[in-house]
């Protein structure tokens, strides 16, 4: 019965570890560019980081869910600061020595709140 338990355990792990991250509401108004933007346009906001994948999880996720998933994340953290533009100072995988897979995705950028494009509402507090 404990081989059973843990084949249903694993089967449960793998499957909650290969969802990709969903893109909270409203953070669709989020873009990430790889070219600084004007500062005449923009108001820099503050950095932040985004990671996705592993070397368990890696394996059972395409590189483009990874892919995905680490923008969802940014986009998400962007938005909840106020941002509506992320400028991707790099982006790269931090287990490409060790397999030919994305596995990894990790994105550094920094957060802008640019004129002409959709604002982030204001958040309420309670």
């Amino acid at each position: 019965m404990s081989l059973r338990y843990l084949f249903l355990f694993s089967v449960i792990v793998i499957s909650i570890m290969s969802c990709a991250i969903p893109l909270q509401e409203g953070a669709d108004i989020v873009q990430l560019i790889y070219i600084q933007p004007k500062e005449d346009k923009c108001q820099f906001i503050g950095q932040t980081s985004a990671s996705d994948g592993g070397m368990v999880s890696g394996d059972f996720m395409s590189d483009a869910k990874i892919y995905r998933s680490t923008a969802n994340l940014m986009k998400n953290k962007a938005y909840a600061m106020g941002g509506n533009i992320v400028y991707i100072q790099q982006q790269f995988n931090k287990n490409k020595d060790l397999t030919k897979t994305l596995t990894n995705q990790t994105m550094l950028g920094f957060v802008y709140q640019c004129q002409g494009l959709k604002q982030a509402e204001p958040k309420v507090e309670q």
